[in-house]
């Protein structure tokens, strides 16, 4: 596939204007990949299987557990520069949703990953470290929806890594709490949608996979050019480190 080519066929204006954006807290964009870009990408990943271990993540938490594999950004750099080509591209889209002028991440790792959930594999209730994550839906699948609560948290900016954040983040994200104070969102996943998310104020996860088929995802964070994370070493051997011991939740000090 000529990525310049595919790129001109591509609708890089906004989504939704920034104030729609910013009163919704997400917004997305189905058919922004067609079936045949889908395709195109899930054999690079599916060959790039063939030839790579991937990392399988198992942390078990409170109603839902981070049960999947994941392709972190490094990789994705050296492997597979289609799509962090595409991580980039995508920045267009999310700086003129917002209004503001984001990056990817300059913690490449993190930045563009590919997540692979396999049935029976969920991904826990959480905030991400940045301001934007946009998810690409590679493919169709049963199950594995992407259950999030946008702007929902009451979010402490200049004490969000403290113990109080720590607090009230574990309060709203009881059942009762969510059912009461939050507004649902539910979406399948749908080769092809991108999803744009304000993912530090969205509860987000991912609910359990059906059927026999991996869901497989791009997610690619962006932030201001200046953001950086405390708790970014602490988080990042969560994420990516199976045999990484942590005695308390890495998204707080």
């Amino acid at each position: 596939m000529n990525n310049k080519e595919n790129n001109n066929r591509k609708d890089f204006s906004p989504i939704v204007s920034p104030e729609e954006f910013a009163a919704n807290g997400y917004c997305i964009r189905h058919n922004f990949l067609t079936e045949q870009e889908c395709e195109h990408y899930l054999a690079l990943i599916e060959n790039y299987r063939q030839t790579h271990a991937v990392q399988e993540i198992y942390r078990q938490s409170r109603e839902r557990s981070l049960n999947y594999k994941v392709i972190e950004g490094l990789k994705i750099k050296e492997y597979l520069p289609e799509i962090e080509r595409l991580y980039a591209d995508v920045n267009e889209i999310v700086s003129q949703t917002v209004g503001q002028i984001l990056e990817p991440l300059k913690n490449t790792q993190v930045g563009v990953n590919i997540n692979i959930t396999s049935p029976g594999g969920e991904y826990r209730w959480h905030y991400d470290r940045n301001k934007i994550t946009g998810i690409l839906y590679l493919n169709s699948v049963e199950g594995g929806e992407t259950e999030s609560y946008p702007n929902y948290r009451l979010y402490l900016e200049k004490h969000r890594y403290s113990r109080l954040q720590q607090w009230l983040d574990n309060l709203l994200q009881l059942k009762t709490m969510r059912r009461v104070f939050g507004k649902q969102i539910l979406l399948k996943p749908r080769a092809g949608s991108l999803l744009l998310m304000r993912a530090n104020k969205c509860l987000h996860s991912v609910r359990p996979v059906a059927g026999d088929r991996d869901r497989i995802n791009v997610i690619m964070a962006y932030d201001a050019p200046d953001a950086d994370f405390a708790v970014e070493q602490q988080l990042d051997s969560y994420l990516y480190n199976q045999n990484a011991l942590l005695s308390s939740d890495p998204n707080y000090k």
